[in-house]
């Protein structure tokens, strides 16, 4: 048994977890978090990086863990078994639609756990040494030289296999190369939204349909597209047989200076307002994967450390975007529906930023799809609503001290106004009442002076 082996829990038992974390680790397996809902699970794959996931059936949250599983394997190509009470064949059926690596009914033994786990590493292993032996760097004689090509290209077989993208391409489309090897060309190209719109008008009934060249879309991971432009070459070998076509993609220019092809209309027409207004704002759908963006939220993102490849990946696999965004506040909109309007302060050395957050939702028959962000820098705002407090704070602080000023000069004037008055009298007073009134003139003196001082302080203030 390998050890070591890291793995990630799935399950909103937190007793069962418990139970399933305390087997694991007699068994020398390292449990490198714990989830309870498919959303958590999500987040935790990209941030632990686990050798295998022990994904629960039935979860808390609108996610299910066959779901869940699902976006794990496209994002991470991780081995999942699933663990479950329920053997119905509807659940059963989800379930192997999905490929998971194991299928275990609660309760199970401790041997048939670890039985199941050594089974999936090792066939993960296995399939993991079979995509290797085609990866670029690999690879003989064409596929290394095209791997530093700058322009995006894929290698299909005459068959329209992927069998070869070099990073650019992969990049492009929100994946690492791996990831498409082996998988149909169409998930990577397709035909431009106001082509198939015209397609429908056309009451053609041919078996064959054609795309031109400047009508291909290429598909981004989460389902948006890019419009572009494709050149088609060939690889030829010494046989026929050996040929590849290989796809140059072309024509990207417009598309990063305006990132507007990266959603439907209303993403487009929004990312193009707020441009236009000179505000940073993106567009983020249910998957947690950016739809759009204007280029001011691009350089804002580079800014941060956020590179063209990261913002075409999940958001929770960057940490860097919680500047931007809260994944679980996000998930609440999505449920709820509400806009929020919120200001968050920065400090970037001896300077402070305020920056307000305005989350709007935009939804298709009264539920929520995506959440558009646009961000505005209020520090002026912020700093101007701060002075103004500091003069009312200062003013208010200005007429307490001029009120006890005037209390002091309506009590120093009986005893001023008493000592003339018996001093014209010449009448001869004892010691003591001599000493009282010198005492109690001192007294009110000496406080007449640090009201002085205090208004002399506030007055300096209003000043500056």
């Amino acid at each position: 048994m390998p050890q070591g082996s890291k793995i990630l829990i799935v399950e909103d038992e937190m007793i069962i977890s418990m139970e399933i974390k305390q087997k694991l680790h007699g068994m020398g397996y390292v449990v490198v978090g714990q989830a309870i809902t498919g959303e958590s699970a999500i987040q935790k794959a990209g941030e632990t990086k686990p050798d295998l996931i022990l994904m629960d059936i039935r979860l808390k949250g609108d996610m299910d863990g066959i779901v869940a599983a699902k976006r794990i394997m496209d994002l991470y190509d991780l081995p999942i078994i699933f663990l479950t009470a329920h053997s119905d064949k509807a659940t059963l059926e989800r379930a192997i639609a999905v490929s998971p690596s194991g299928y275990l009914l609660k309760p199970f033994k401790e041997r048939e756990l670890m039985t199941n786990i050594e089974m999936s590493l090792h066939k993960h292993r296995v399939m993991q040494k079979l995509r290797e032996e085609v990866r670029p760097e690999t690879a003989p004689g064409i596929y290394k030289d095209l791997s530093s090509f700058p322009i995006p290209l894929v290698a299909t077989t005459k068959a329209g296999i992927i069998e070869f993208v070099n990073p650019a391409a992969a990049e492009l489309a929100g994946y690492v190369p791996s990831e498409l090897q082996n998988k149909p060309y169409t998930i990577l190209f397709g035909e431009q939204t106001h082509a198939r719109d015209v397609l429908k008008e056309q009451t053609d009934s041919s078996l064959y349909h054609i795309i031109m060249p400047d009508q291909i879309a290429l598909r981004k991971r989460g389902g948006s597209e890019i419009p572009v432009t494709v050149s088609v070459g060939l690889i030829t070998g010494e046989t026929q047989e050996e040929t590849r076509n290989l796809f140059l993609i072309h024509g990207l220019e417009a598309v990063d200076t305006t990132a507007s092809h990266l959603g439907p209309g209303m993403i487009q027409h929004l990312m193009l307002f707020t441009a236009a207004l000179k505000l940073p704002a993106f567009v983020i759908d249910k998957n947690m994967l950016l739809a759009g963006y204007n280029q001011l939220f691009a350089d804002l993102a580079r800014k941060a450390g956020i590179s063209q490849y990261k913002l075409n990946r999940p958001l929770f696999e960057t940490e860097n975007f919680q500047l931007f965004a809260d994944m679980q506040d996000l998930q609440e909109i999505f449920k709820s529906g509400d806009q929020e309007i919120r200001i968050k302060k920065f400090k970037t050395g001896e300077n402070i930023t305020f920056i307000q957050f305005t989350r709007i939702p935009l939804k298709k028959d009264d539920a929520t799809t995506h959440i558009a962000t646009v961000l505005h820098d209020v520090t002026a705002e912020k700093q101007a609503v701060y002075e103004v407090e500091k003069i009312k704070t200062v003013s208010s602080d200005l007429f307490s001290a001029f009120e006890k000023l005037m209390v002091l000069y309506q009590e120093i004037k009986g005893p001023f106004y008493e000592m003339i008055k018996k001093i014209l009298e010449e009448e001869s007073r004892s010691e003591k009442e001599v000493t009282d009134w010198a005492f109690r003139l001192s007294q009110l003196l000496s406080d007449l002076d640090i009201a002085w001082l205090e208004f002399a302080e506030i007055r300096d203030k209003m000043k500056q």
